[in-house]
């Protein structure tokens, strides 16, 4: 393996664990405090804590594309169109929590204005931005390296 690829592996399990500790410490902690507090909290925090869940599920999804992804780099093969379908994955998973997200951000309001917290609402835009700009740069990735392989697909037959 190559060494930057190792790197950027071991980066991606760093990112996987804070994300698995909340699925498995966090968010059933939450849950429960909502389901005891009972009233608009948990009527609130139930959407919430269910949609972190099923984001959870596409953002494991998409770590795991990233990692045959470095693998395809590891092979010198990351200009086929296994790529490009990884790439096109993380895109889909990425635009899934934001759609998620954006789902869940009336829950947001309604669990920031009955508290009055209004820097709670802005977690809940800050997820659906980062995850936006997610998909959104996988989208450029894509495109450029379909047109690369397009490129280097001419130049193979024209010579």
């Amino acid at each position: 393996m190559k060494r930057e690829t190792i790197f950027l592996k071991l980066a991606v399990i760093v990112l996987s664990l804070p994300i698995l500790a909340a699925c498995i410490f966090l968010l059933p902690f939450l849950w429960r405090e909502a389901v005891e507090s009972g009233g608009w909290i948990a009527n609130s925090m139930r959407p919430i804590i269910g949609g972190m869940y099923v984001a959870a599920i596409s953002f494991f999804v998409a770590l795991s594309q990233s990692f045959i992804l470095l693998g395809l780099i590891d092979r010198n093969e990351a200009f086929s169109y296994r790529s490009v379908k990884a790439l096109r994955v993380i895109k889909y998973c990425a635009l899934t929590i934001t759609a998620i997200y954006m789902a869940t951000l009336p829950f947001f309001y309604w669990f920031a204005e009955r508290d009055d917290s209004p820097g709670f609402l802005i977690i809940g835009f800050v997820f659906v931005f980062a995850a936006f700009v997610i998909a959104v740069f996988a989208e450029l990735l894509q495109k450029l390296l379909q047109r690369a392989i397009d490129m280097k697909q001419e130049i193979d037959l024209t010579v």
